[in-house]
């Protein structure tokens, strides 16, 4: 099992690298990991070469995209404030074709640092949805479109990079219905594919979970009910969100006049991203089994993100 952090390098976390004995290498070996999960949100190449360390790549993830793929005019209108506003959101892509563009030229920026695998979201969320909870599409469409999406650019992805479909707690692959990620996996066009286990986002499919000990089990027994399917699993983003009072009072009404700092600060209470602190994890870990166990956290400086995983490592132990 190779253990990986998040990462993105932006101002901040790549000065306090770069400045650490013996750079990025040193951080590693330092925190007992073995590489990093890197975000690549961009259709063009970090000028920089991270393919030492990027044993993954998270590809760029558009939280709001069936409305474009199926051309729904009136909610694309929910969403963007105008046509100009709708395009830059889709990477300047004005239909289909263009958007495919972007997403193959996104696979290509990812693959530049010469990543295992890839991470693809499959998921659909408006901003309404995310605070009403009364959902458009249902898990199936969402499914099947992302299927779509996948076969018509899956020619650009290479046979010795994995890709890996997470789970998140919105509409689409949650894993909690074991038909549905049969239903996925089989209309897909290429066998280099799997499951990157969220943890956190499995646990804010269940809104009565109180305790890590309760989610460690709730997250057993959904994997458990996958039967075959769980050998899909090759990894796993790794953290803890215990969000489900938060959730129950959140649902409502959009807030009026809501920016889009609320709009993420509202998610960040839901996927809190953070570490196990009571629940011994050595367990756990090997009944999930991953080959890549992400270390995926909200940090402040890298020094923190240290603290946290050595922390983490030893409840893994346990």
């Amino acid at each position: 099992m190779k253990q990986l952090i998040n990462y993105c390098p932006v101002h901040g976390y790549k000065e306090e690298i770069n400045a650490y004995p013996k750079g990025m290498q040193g951080y590693l070996e330092d925190s007992s990991l073995d590489g990093v999960e890197l975000y690549v949100y961009d259709t063009k190449p970090y000028e920089e070469d991270y393919s030492d360390w990027a044993t993954g790549v998270h590809l760029k993830y558009w939280p709001y995209w069936l409305d474009f793929w199926l051309n729904n005019k009136e909610e694309l209108a929910r969403n963007h404030k105008s046509v100009q506003d709708m395009q830059a959101y889709f990477g300047g892509a004005a239909n289909q074709d263009q958007w495919l563009e972007v997403i193959q030229k996104n696979i290509g920026a990812s693959l530049a640092v010469q990543p295992e695998y890839l991470v693809w979201h499959v998921s659909h969320c408006g901003l309404e949805e995310a605070f009403t909870r009364k959902f458009l599409y249902s898990d199936e469409r969402i499914i099947d479109c992302t299927v779509e999406v996948f076969n018509q650019i899956s020619s650009c992805l290479p046979d010795d990079v994995t890709v890996l479909f997470e789970n998140l707690w919105w509409p689409g692959l949650k894993l909690t219905n074991p038909h549905l990620v049969e239903r996925f996996f089989s209309k897909l066009n290429k066998s280099n594919v799997g499951i990157m286990l969220d943890s956190g986002h499995l646990m804010s499919t269940n809104m009565e979970l109180r305790t890590e000990q309760e989610a460690l089990q709730y997250i057993k027994r959904v994997v458990a009910n996958l039967g075959s399917n769980k050998n899909l699993i090759k990894g796993m983003h790794f953290s803890c969100s215990l969000s489900g009072e938060y959730q129950k009072s959140a649902i409502g009404a959009m807030p009026e006049g809501i920016t889009m700092g609320q709009i993420l600060h509202h998610i960040g209470k839901i996927d809190q991203h953070r570490i196990f602190k009571e629940a011994a994890l050595k367990e756990f870990v090997e009944y999930i089994a991953p080959t890549y166990l992400v270390h995926e956290l909200f940090y402040g400086t890298m020094k923190e993100l240290q603290n946290y995983i050595k922390q983490e490592q030893k409840m893994m132990s346990l």
